[in-house]
């Protein structure tokens, strides 16, 4: 119905994706902030948790500030090389049940 229809942009690229489905935010190092990993989200929770970020910074608290600094953050990857064969055989996996469906 579209192929009609020129698109002025478009966008591709990876998406961070945490095993828990928590983000990271607060303080990365002096000086140095970030919102992260926002599994999907992230034109709306990026915004949002920008502008909290900012907020936060600026020296102002409210309560969604609180909470997202109390999240746990994103669980930690394994080591290579088992993060790599793990992502591999979850893949491959997937790969297989998709060619099942037939």
């Amino acid at each position: 119905m579209l192929n009609q229809v020129d698109f002025e942009y478009s966008w591709s690229g990876a998406i961070c994706l945490s095993e828990n489905h928590e983000g990271f935010f607060g303080q990365l190092a002096p000086n140095v902030y970030g919102a992260l990993c926002c599994n999907g989200l992230g034109i709306t929770r990026g915004t949002a948790t920008g502008t909290l970020l900012a907020d936060m910074i600026a020296g102002e608290r409210n309560e969604l500030i609180d909470f997202l600094m109390a999240s746990p953050g994103p669980n930690k990857t394994p080591p290579e090389p088992f993060l790599s064969i793990g992502v591999n055989s979850v893949l491959k996996w997937g790969q297989y049940r998709a060619g099942m469906e037939v």
